[in-house]
């Protein structure tokens, strides 16, 4: 007989198939497939479970079961309940309906017979929509079919396909912002480009960037949960967790982010190892990664929000005078320098926050409004865009910069519901997508 459940690779549950076989020998459950410990000892849950519940373990036969992949090693919580309900529906004891073997069937047993949904099944990521059986609910926040006892009958939920309900984040939705603040939200928005926040300190870097997912704009749908992920890891993070690592390659920060925000905040304090091991996951190029004989592939997809002092006083933003900087420009000018290059050049929008700032009037769901209302234009208006006159007039900055202009060029000329690219456009764009890094380059000088 053949079932479907989950199991545990990589730090995240993916389908399995469960083959079950009944054989003559002693009585007594065989897993084959790298099974670990705790599905080894659910043999004795299973055995108990079925005596509570009335039915009768086979006496003169023992249970073969093959867990594939065969290659992977094994991890489940709650592959015992499709153990289970294979040996009932092989031994004639609970006949099992089509319907429900199409499941999978994931659930943790008691020894009195009952039925759990274990722990870690709300962090599931359903991508193929499969139909999921399991028992009584740890919460209400997930529409599987369940079986509270072996006893019971399977009640089988119509509702698990319904479509997943965004839930946007309020956390920025009820903040005011000063208006550059508001027009670089706006861009953030729109553009998906990683964005790098400079600046002095108390300025309002963090403030920002940890309320930019309540404006975050996708047109995926979220693999789990009602909205898309926001990972803020700290800057003690290893190479590893960051990228992934260990005997059985677990799952990194990086691949924990799909779809969604990386907030490095305080980017220079990070490990110099971990700042360009971000740039090929920047550009979204499908990343290999290589651990004791083990190999995975990568393809990073997220918006990177860094913020950054780029001196250790806090205070230096372009004409800054460093009489008064207790650290003197030397030190000053070493700490910039753990900013190499090709990581800023992948950033396409940078501003400087200043301690002396407008007053933030600016309501946050002004600017959801305006960017829902750029959403729709885009799909009407579509400005020309000639490439050629771009890389003459531009000729000085690199292809990444040059294409970060162009995108946020564009971005003004479908609000203003332009048929093509202005000069006017392309001198906004400027401020937020060239003139910040030339006066990064010019450094501390």
């Amino acid at each position: 007989m053949i079932l479907k459940t989950l199991i545990e690779n990589q730090n995240r549950l993916v389908p399995a198939i469960v083959e079950i076989e009944l054989i003559p020998g002693i009585p007594q459950i065989h897993f084959l497939g790298l099974p670990d410990k705790v599905i080894k000892e659910s043999f004795f849950r299973i055995k108990a479970a079925m005596k509570s519940s009335g039915f009768k373990f086979p006496l003169s036969q023992q249970v073969i079961v093959n867990i594939r992949p065969s290659s992977l090693k094994k991890s489940s919580l709650g592959l015992e309940l499709a153990v289970a309900l294979g040996i009932l529906h092989l031994t004639g004891q609970k006949v099992l309906c089509e319907e429900t073997q199409k499941h999978l069937i994931y659930g943790e047993l008691d020894l009195n017979g009952g039925v759990r949904e274990p722990e870690d099944l709300k962090y599931f990521k359903n991508m193929n929509n499969d139909w999921v059986l399991t028992g009584n609910a740890l919460s209400e926040s997930h529409e599987f079919s369940r079986l509270m006892d072996l006893n019971s009958e399977v009640m089988i939920s119509r509702n698990q396909h319904s479509k997943t309900v965004l839930r946007r984040p309020e956390i920025g939705l009820e903040q005011n912002f000063s208006d550059e603040e508001a027009e670089l939200i706006f861009l953030m928005a729109t553009s998906g480009l990683h964005t790098l926040l400079a600046g002095q300190a108390g300025a309002g870097k963090s403030f920002l960037a940890k309320r930019f997912i309540s404006f975050y704009l996708s047109d995926e749908t979220p693999t789990h949960d009602d909205w898309f992920p926001f990972i803020a890891p700290h800057h003690s993070l290893t190479v590893g967790a960051f990228l992934g690592g260990g005997v059985q390659l677990a799952e990194g920060e990086i691949e924990k982010v799909e779809n969604g925000v990386l907030l490095m905040d305080e980017l220079l304090e990070f490990h110099s190892q971990i700042l360009e091991s971000l740039r090929e996951p920047m550009t979204g190029e499908v990343l290999r990664i290589a651990r004791a004989g083990r190999v995975k592939e990568v393809k990073p997809s997220f918006q990177v929000i860094a913020t950054s002092n780029f001196c250790p006083c806090g205070k230096w933003i372009p004409g800054y005078d460093f009489s008064g900087c207790r650290f003197g420009a030397s030190k000053c000018k070493s700490y910039l320098d753990r900013l190499s290059g090709p990581l800023a050049d992948r950033f396409g929008l940078m501003y400087f926050h200043k301690l002396k700032r407008p007053q933030r009037t600016y309501p946050g769901l002004k600017i959801l409004s305006r960017i829902e209302n750029w959403k729709v234009l885009a799909q009407k208006t579509k400005p020309e865009i000639d490439m050629e006159v771009i890389e003459e007039t531009y000729s000085e900055l690199s292809g990444r910069r040059q294409q970060a202009l162009v995108k946020v060029a564009q971005i003004f000329a479908i609000e203003d519901q332009a048929p093509q690219i202005t000069t006017k456009h392309l001198k906004k764009s400027e401020t937020w997508t060239v003139k910040g890094f030339l006066q990064l380059e010019k450094g501390m000088n």
